[in-house]
Parts: C-alpha cells; structure tokens; sequence
C-alpha cells in the first residue's frame, strides 16, 4: 500500500477453529473486564490522565517484549513514528481517558454498551469517504445502532441518573475517535512492517502524549506509593490491553479480520456480565433494548465477505513468527 493513500478493503481468507473460537471468548471475557477495572480504578481516586497513562506504559512495555522475543523490534522511521502519534492519539490516548472517566460516573454495563458501537462509526467513516460501498443492509445496521445509542440517553429512566448522559456521550466520542483511528490506519499503515510492532509504537505514541499531561497536571497514577484498588486495577487494564491484543492478533492470522470482530459481541456481553456481578448492577429495559439493537446492528455492519480494513486486519501469517 502506498504511504498517504487510501486503499479499498481485501478479500481476505478466513480458517476458524477451536483454538481461534477459544481466543475468541477469552479476550472477549477479559477485555470486557477492563470496563469494570477501569471503573475500579476510577473510583479509588485515579484521575483519568495519569490512569491512562499508566495503562499505555503496561501495555506497551509488554508488547515491546512481545517484539524482542519474536525479534522483530519496531523500525522507528518518520512513517511509523507519524503512525504511531496519530493512532496513539486517537485510538489509545483519548479514548483510555474517556474510559476511566466515564466509567467512574456510568455503570460498567453502559459504558460497555457505548463503546460497542465503533464498528458502525467505521464503516460509516468508510461509506463517507467511498472507502467502503454503502449496502441497504449495512446502513441500516448503523440506523439500528444509532436508535440503540438513543435509548441509552433520551428516554426517561434510561439511566439511573439524568445527570450521567454526558458521559455517555463522552465514551461515544471516545468510540468515534477509535473509528477514525481503525480508518486511518487501514489507509495510512506504513509498508514493510507488523502489526505487533505498530501496535507497539501506537501504545508508546500514546504515552509519549499522556506523560507530560500527567506530569504538568499532577495527576499521574500513584505506583510508587503502597499498592492497591488503584493501582492494581489500572496495571490490571494495561496487562488486559497487551495480552488480548496479542490473541487479537493470533485469530486474525489463522482465521481471518471477519470471525475476529465476533469478540465485539463477547465484549460487550461480558462488559455488562461483569458489570453485574462486581457491582451487582441493574439496568433499565430501555438499557436491555438498546443492549439487542446493539448487538443486532454489529451482526449488520459485519461484512458477508470476510475484507481487511484497520490495523490489524491488515496482519500477515509470519508476523507473529520469529525473525520474520
């Protein structure tokens, strides 16, 4: 793919078993988890910067080591150091900070619920820029994910408080700026290197931006001080985001981007399940409804043909092999 072009979406192959529909449940179930640290976290008194920023640091430390033991360390050339700002920025950073602030004031559920919808933020970015093709049947998956969206803050009694509907826009917002961030990176991926590695330099992107933040606010996380809730909860989401990444990674290599984006459904189904049992949270019928339309709206969205787009779709079947 050339640098600062656009590509359509490849046909690509797709082998599911066992093993893939294994990894599939497990980083569905653990980074449905990382809702509730987050909310963990947040109400032990982190602040969303400095949490996020510890969060970024985990992760990328481990996928760094990831890259040493498969000894493919990233090349930082002007490309990937651009990509890694720009994906750091957009799909980590702000994102990770909308996390940990909205759901320390939202049920995990809900949170979990919102940021389910960026597959049909994607793909209407995708249509818009004539990326993708806009069929009746997709669209009409993201006007069903819009009505879902809906229940989640219009009707009366949706939310446990009226005054929670602005976060619930603001873990909108972070699930549009990781749709962008999926965009672009199906465009703009520099050439001659891994998934693993990018993803790599997208987490230390991340922190490159957050640890001044941190540091000219005060608000970095607490690690130094005697462990607890906060800072277990927030390494906790760190190990989550390098591990399920890595098994992210594992599926679209042996069975393609399409069966990968079924962890959307564990994901979501697991962020309210966890909900539920740490919080004992109890939701609305309008939050059920909204849950099924949401649900109903990713099963739309998804391609019949299995296509590549976003970072990771793009991974090769040596990437994760030593030397490659």
């Amino acid at each position: 793919m050339d640098e600062g072009k656009i590509a359509t979406a490849a046909v690509v192959k797709s082998d599911s078993g066992p093993l893939a529909y294994g990894l599939v449940l497990f980083m569905g179930v653990i980074w449905g988890l990382a809702v509730s640290l987050s909310k963990i976290a947040g109400m032990a008194g982190g602040h969303p910067v400095g949490l996020a920023q510890w969060q970024v640091i985990v992760a990328g430390s481990m996928l760094l080591v990831a890259c040493a033991v498969t000894a493919k360390l990233p090349r930082l050339r002007p490309d990937v150091i651009r990509f890694g700002l720009v994906c750091g920025a957009t799909g980590v950073a702000f994102p990770a900070m909308a996390l940990f602030a909205a759901a320390r004031h939202l049920p995990a559920g809900i949170v979990a619920i919102a940021f389910a919808s960026m597959p049909l933020f994607t793909y209407l970015m995708a249509v818009v820029f004539r990326v993708d093709e806009g069929t009746g049947r997709r669209l009409s998956g993201v006007l069903v994910g819009i009505a879902g969206m809906a229940l989640l803050v219009v009707p009366k009694g949706a939310l446990p408080e009226p005054g929670m509907a602005p976060w619930v826009l603001l873990a909108l917002a972070a699930s549009v700026s990781m749709s962008f961030e999926n965009f672009y990176a199906g465009g703009y991926r520099p050439p001659d290197i891994g998934s693993l590695q990018l993803s790599c330099c997208r987490q230390w992107g991340a922190a490159l931006l957050l640890t001044p933040l941190a540091l000219a606010t005060g608000t970095a996380a607490p690690v130094f001080a005697a462990w607890g809730p906060l800072q277990w909860a927030a390494t906790g989401t760190g190990v989550i985001s390098g591990v399920a990444y890595t098994c992210l990674l594992i599926v679209i290599r042996t069975s393609g981007p399409v069966f990968a984006t079924q962890s959307s459904y564990v994901i979501t189904l697991a962020g309210v399940g966890w909900g539920m049992v740490l919080f004992g949270e109890h939701h609305s019928v309008y939050i059920w409804v909204a849950l099924a339309l949401t649900l109903i709206a990713i099963t739309l969205v998804k391609p019949r043909t299995p296509r590549a787009t976003g970072l990771v779709a793009h991974a090769r079947k040596d990437e994760l092999e030593p030397g490659a």
